[in-house]
Parts: C-alpha cells; sequence; structure tokens
C-alpha cells in the first residue's frame, strides 16, 4: 500500500520537473507547446461550430409548432430543448475534453518523438545519436503506431464514464493510466517496439502513470499543464522507469 502512494506521489511530481525543465530550456517549451496550441485551436473552432448547429441537431430529433400543440406538450419540448440540450453539451465538453489530449498527440507525434530524441541525447544520458531515417517514413510510421494506441485509448476507457458511478470511477482511472501511457510511450517505445510489451509495462508502472495522469483528467489543471505533459512524462521515463528492471519481452 505505501509503495502505491509512493509510485502515485512520484508519478505526478513529474509534472512540475516538466514545466521546471520547460522553462531552464526554451527551445523544448516553443516545441512542446506549439503542437498543443494548434490543436486547441482547431477544437474552439469545432466546438464553436457545435454551438452554432446544436438547436438544428435537436429539432432534427424531435421539432414542433408551439402554436399548434397544448400547453402540456409544450411545456415537455421547452424540457427537451434545454434539459436534453445541457446534457448534450455536458456529453460533448467530457469527449471533447479526453479525446482533445489523444488527438493532439497524433498531430504532435512527430515532434514529441522528436523531443524525445532530442532529449535522450542530452549529455547526462550519454545516448549515441539514433541511426538515420527517412523523414516522411519516420513521421508517417510514429502518427501510424499513434493512431493504432488511439483507437485502443478511446474504445476502453471512454465508455465507462458514462456508466454511472463505479463505471464513471473506474473509467476516470483507466483514462488517466491510459493519457500518462500515451505520452510515456514515446519514450518506452524505443526501448520496447512491440505493442504487447508495451502493455505489460502500463501494467507494471501503472501506479507512477496513475499519479502522472490524474492531474491530466482534471478540467482547467489538466488544460494549463497539458503543453508541459510530454517533457514531464519523457523525464519519468528516463528518470524513474528506465532504471528499474527492464519488463521481459515477448518473442
Amino acid at each position: 500500500m505505501f509503495e502505491m502512494i509512493k509510485a502515485f506521489s512520484e508519478g505526478w511530481r513529474f509534472h512540475i520537473k516538466g514545466i521546471r525543465f520547460a522553462f531552464q530550456h526554451p527551445s523544448f517549451l516553443i516545441l512542446s507547446t506549439l503542437p498543443f496550441l494548434i490543436t486547441l485551436g482547431l477544437y474552439i473552432f469545432a466546438f464553436y461550430m457545435f454551438m452554432l448547429y446544436a438547436d438544428d441537431l435537436l429539432r432534427m430529433v424531435w421539432h414542433m409548432d408551439l402554436n399548434e400543440s397544448s400547453r402540456y406538450v409544450g411545456w415537455l419540448y421547452w424540457a427537451y430543448m434545454h434539459v436534453v440540450k445541457f446534457f448534450l453539451y455536458l456529453v460533448v465538453l467530457v469527449i471533447m475534453f479526453y479525446s482533445f489530449i489523444v488527438i493532439s498527440n497524433i498531430l504532435a507525434s512527430p515532434v514529441y518523438d522528436y523531443i524525445c530524441t532530442r532529449y535522450e541525447r542530452l549529455d547526462s544520458y550519454h545516448a549515441q545519436p539514433a541511426q538515420g531515417v527517412s523523414p516522411v517514413k519516420g513521421i508517417w510510421k510514429t502518427m501510424k503506431e499513434e493512431i493504432k494506441k488511439a483507437v485502443l485509448m478511446l474504445i476502453v476507457p471512454l465508455p465507462l464514464i458514462f456508466v454511472p458511478v463505479v463505471g464513471t470511477l473506474l473509467g476516470f482511472v483507466v483514462a488517466a493510466v491510459f493519457i500518462a501511457w500515451d505520452y510515456v510511450d514515446f519514450s518506452l517505445s524505443r526501448d520496447y517496439p512491440l505493442l504487447k510489451d508495451r502493455i505489460k509495462a502500463l501494467w507494471r508502472y501503472k501506479f507512477f502513470l496513475f499519479g502522472f495522469g490524474c492531474p491530466l483528467m482534471i478540467p482547467l489543471v489538466g488544460l494549463a499543464i497539458m503543453p508541459f505533459a510530454i517533457l514531464g512524462s519523457t523525464k519519468l521515463y528516463f528518470d524513474k522507469i528506465k532504471k528499474m528492471p527492464e519488463i521481459e519481452t515477448m518473442p
């Protein structure tokens, strides 16, 4: 129990370390924030378009002329247009908040992969430069892996969020672990290319990952620290996980 709490505590503290590192290295700060700002702009535009057509979407399901209906049916229709719209907005915001991180990481994957490579080459790690790969092939391969991982991340935790009480709590925990894994995986995949080996690592380091992912799942807090998450997760991997015993890889 103590080890679980310690791992959780260490996990979230790497956000602080990532923010400090960002402001100590301005080039890393620019690289980590630029993809976030681009994705944020796209999501703001998408939500604005949803707001413009939300009423039309509801009217496609049920539309009536209030002048030709009874007062009670009119009340019911008013409740439909306001109460249902409130829950529709709530569902859309939950989906957008969770998917924002996933989609952002897909779009930013080539940049995040470069950040991890550059961090690994810092003098403190004495890493050898990676062998040359065609830039186009490298970007496409990175994005393909990120898309496959994103499908898994959306299929497993998201439906749980909408199950009352137990499902919501479990969905939050699973989503937090998956989100942290999504960031750490940029570094993890260098040592464990196979997805099944990385899933084993996901299970082994679940408490570190839950500690790191939990703040990212909190509205406003998660949005504020998201630009620095790739730096915090990279430090989490190289400063902590990489120094632990290696996992047994699959043949």
